[in-house]
């Protein structure tokens, strides 16, 4: 028994290996230089991870401590609104001491992913008796999946995936385990509180998978005890605590989002290559905002799901669902949680192609709650994962049930892994050299603000806030202000966050009280209502600039 626990070890241990080199080749090795944060400027969502931990990591300490007040000034807000991965973001402010100057976290945690979403593949395909060639071989199905590298440095706290593989995993063994409560209690707790401190997007993933569990509990026990509910009680306490912690309840934020529907998953998701395939050709939307519900399965697992149809239909045939009848609770529960998932990622509006199917519901509760989570379309994720589990499972079986000769029943199901793994890695390998064509080399940010007068700015003692006055910005043009801003000490009034942040209050006031500490930054065709207000007005790379100091730069006219 300890050996075979230590081959267990070995086995993960190889897997989580393999996701490390898959990242390697994909992304290279300056990501993970943490004094290197070129890649990460003039880049979106990524920048804005990258510039939200900067000013947390500046602020001063505060209760809650995933607070600070240097990105909406006067305001607090919390860094989970900047998806700066709250958890490595506090860690790494604790010990900002003794840290360089310039200091990213996001290539390591981007490593650290790949390495985790392999450790747990293989921890779920363990749970099926497959052999450890396949075990292996199918953990690069998770570790590549288009999903993840679809995420990986876009949305980068939701490239971390392996929560919701930790999720599947803890509802595989349910059977084994749900009768040590106090195990099961601490586990369940844990992943609430990694969610929280994560990405809140997970909250319905792997809730939907606890649900699962609570469910099993039922039908196992066939009565209900209030133990069974444990594990919901120490996922959702931890989920809040942490969650209050982070800042999470302590800002103004808009706890809900408008579109709900046009962020969905379009119910071609899993076919809709989106760019990834080299054999499929893109299909249409009903929303352009449905890239958000990419699910693209890949042509290597489309070739698997033959295979585990083929063992469906001969397992019925042949009356061989003995194993069936002993995971019956986990199977009744996976189903369940596909639909539901599947259900909740359509949105209210379920479409396939360009078309509108029908409508779920347009009660205007439902879709005030439904809203908190507009880009809906993510939540299809966890079903994708499950189809790789039973894609890849049932490979093995097939062979190791139909074929009496021992050597080939363990051979064959191993070279069609291998095969499948290559198709599903060359369909898309495009998409592989995009990435590392974007990111593994090294390169140098230049900011798009060159004009002088921003470098006189930055020569004068007096600046301490930067006011965007504008009811309308691109976050382009944000975050290159808060690059700025970022490095020449200043805070901002407004910032790219996740959820909307009404700042005309304390922008009106400040506009009102103007003194040499503020620097306001209007754009050309909006300054007219503004010209009568005290300042001296500088033209700057198609803004211009309005402040109480006198600058050598020739005046706006």
């Amino acid at each position: 028994m300890h050996k075979k626990q230590e081959s267990d070890k070995v086995l993960c241990g190889l897997a989580a290996l393999a996701g490390v080199i898959a990242f390697v080749v994909i992304y290279g090795v300056n990501v993970l230089n943490p004094a290197y944060d070129d890649w990460l400027l003039g880049q979106g969502d990524l920048t804005q991870h990258y510039l939200g931990w900067c000013f947390f990591r500046r602020a001063s300490w505060t209760f809650p401590i995933g607070l600070t007040n240097n990105l909406a000034y006067p305001s607090y807000t919390s860094i989970i609104f900047t998806d700066s991965i709250p958890l490595l973001a506090v860690f790494f402010k604790m010990l900002s001491f003794a840290l360089p100057e310039t200091f990213q976290y996001f290539g390591w945690w981007g490593i650290v992913s790949f390495a985790l979403q392999g450790f747990f593949s293989a921890k779920i395909l363990k749970e099926f008796s497959l052999g450890k060639m396949q075990i292996l071989i199918g953990s690069l199905f998770f570790i590549v999946s288009p999903i993840v590298i679809e995420r990986m440095f876009r949305h980068t706290a939701l490239g971390g995936h392996w929560l919701i593989l930790v999720s599947i995993y803890l509802l595989i063994r349910h059977r084994r385990d749900y009768q040590n409560v106090m195990k099961t209690t601490l586990y369940w707790g844990i992943m609430g509180a990694l969610i929280a401190s994560i990405h809140l997007y997970f909250l319905p993933m792997c809730g939907a998978f606890l649900g699962g569990y609570i469910l099993c509990s039922l039908l196992r026990d066939k009565r209900f005890r209030w133990k069974q509910l444990l594990p919901g009680v120490s996922f959702t306490g931890a989920l809040f605590v942490t969650t209050y912690l982070m800042g999470g309840f302590s800002t103004h934020m808009s706890s809900e989002s408008d579109g709900l529907g046009e962020y969905s998953f379009n119910l071609n998701g899993f076919f809709n290559e989106k760019g990834y395939s080299r054999f499929l050709d893109a299909l249409p939307m009903y929303h352009d905002g449905q890239y958000e519900g990419f699910a693209y399965l890949g042509i290597g697992i489309f070739v698997l799901l033959i295979a585990a149809i083929v063992f469906f239909i001969l397992e019925l045939v042949k009356n061989r669902c003995r194993r069936i009848k002993i995971y019956y609770a986990e199977i009744i529960a996976g189903i369940l949680i596909s639909a539901g998932l599947i259900l909740f990622a359509a949105s209210p509006f379920v479409t396939w192609n360009d078309k509108l199917l029908f409508v779920l519901t347009d009660s205007s509760t439902l879709t005030h709650y439904w809203s908190i989570f507009r880009s809906s379309g993510r939540i299809v994720w966890p079903v994708c994962y499950l189809i790789y589990v039973v894609a890849i499972i049932c490979n093995g079986k097939i062979w190791q049930r139909y074929i009496k000769n021992r050597n080939m029943a363990a051979v064959i199901p191993v070279t069609m892994l291998l095969i499948c793994c290559f198709l599903q890695i060359y369909d898309i390998s495009g998409k592989l050299s995009e990435q590392r064509e974007r990111f593994a080399p090294k390169r140098t940010y230049v900011s798009v603000l060159q004009d002088k007068t921003w470098d006189e700015l930055a020569q004068r003692e007096e600046p301490e806030h930067f006011v965007w006055v504008s009811n309308s910005y691109e976050n382009r043009q944000i975050l290159e202000m808060a690059k700025w801003a970022y490095d020449n000490m200043l805070t901002m009034n407004i910032f790219y966050f996740a959820r909307g942040l009404s700042v005309i209050e304390d922008t009106q006031y400040s506009l009102q009280h103007p003194d040499d500490t503020y620097v306001y930054v209007f754009k050309q065709e909006e300054l007219a209502e503004y010209l009568n207000c005290e300042f001296n007005f500088y033209e700057a790379d198609g803004y211009v600039i309005g402040t109480t100091l006198e600058l050598e730069c020739e005046r706006y006219k």
